[in-house]
């Protein structure tokens, strides 16, 4: 337990990282080019998206650490972390302390998850690889697919950005089961995993996310892409995880109660960080000048 934390943390950086230049290099496209093939190869031959999608990868590569030895259930609150990490990078790009508004968010964030995590204790879970698959699998990505052709034809901003922040947020929770199964399979052994297809849906998966999520965070204002990619991923992922893989929460009253309160502080402090016009000015303040191939 203690390595999948300490990899879920490390992966929650390096998410954040990977957020600042990405979002700099998808830029605000109109809605028209959203989920084209010309938008995902202009965006593709930046160079700081490109260096974004490094940090993403290597944030992939240690979360695969910390989804081998944890389960959804504490892995993916755990990764929400990056919205703490992303205001220290703000802190020492910037070279102004934090604010007392963000410090509220921070502590929102850091409470909730401990809070939630004691309460739920999570526990339990196995992979399965049948038919169970079917369904979620057949609910997720028509959602995603209508998601996207929902997102190019939407003109408001904020509806555009609630709508292509949650295809990114489905896409990333699958992904994040896919991983937590294909590591299940990886205890079995090297051959085992490389001929079930648990793996090659995972690639599949990660590829679509990379894309979908940043086209996401280009959808509309950063104050609700950042929120709602935040906040539904890891719902998605802890809903797979209690209905494909068994993960068992304690279901008291008390624990309940505490688990919800959590989820909600969780929420708060998100939505608190993402509206912070130091973390929304941090885009355009990475560099100065873009970097060179």
């Amino acid at each position: 337990m203690i390595i999948s934390i300490l990899a879920s943390l490390v992966a929650g950086f390096l998410n954040a990282v990977s957020g600042v230049f990405q979002r700099k290099g998808i830029g605000s496209p109109e809605p028209e080019r959203l989920y084209t093939k010309t938008q995902i190869t202009t965006t593709s031959k930046n160079k700081f998206w490109q260096i974004g999608a490094l940090a993403e990868g290597l944030a992939a590569i240690i979360e695969l650490v910390a989804l081998y030895f944890g389960s959804l259930l504490l892995v993916e609150p755990l990764l929400m972390t990056n919205l703490v990490f992303l205001l220290i990078i703000v802190h020492f790009r910037l070279k102004k302390l934090v604010t007392l508004h963000e410090w509220i968010g921070i502590g929102a964030i850091c409470i909730g998850v401990s809070s939630f995590l004691i309460a739920a204790n999570p526990h339990g879970g196995k992979g399965s690889y049948g038919i169970i698959w079917l369904a979620p699998v057949l609910t997720i990505v028509p959602l995603m697919f209508f998601g996207a052709v929902a997102a190019r034809r939407i003109h408001n901003q904020k509806s555009r950005g609630l709508i292509g922040a949650l295809v990114g947020g489905l896409s990333l929770g699958l992904t994040a089961a896919l991983t937590r199964l294909a590591m299940l399979q990886l205890h079995s052994g090297i051959i085992p995993t490389l001929t079930h297809w648990p793996l090659y849906a995972l690639i599949a998966s990660a590829i679509v996310s990379l894309f979908a999520v940043q086209v996401g965070y280009g959808s509309g204002p950063l104050t609700i892409t950042q929120s709602i990619l935040e906040i539904s991923s890891p719902i998605v992922s802890i809903l797979l995880g209690l209905l494909l893989f068994g993960d068992r929460i304690d279901t008291s009253g008390v624990a309940i109660s505490v688990e919800t309160f959590s989820f909600l502080i969780i929420i708060i402090g998100v939505v608190i960080l993402s509206a912070s016009k130091r973390i929304l000015s941090l885009e355009s303040t990475v560099t100065s000048t873009e970097p060179t191939g």
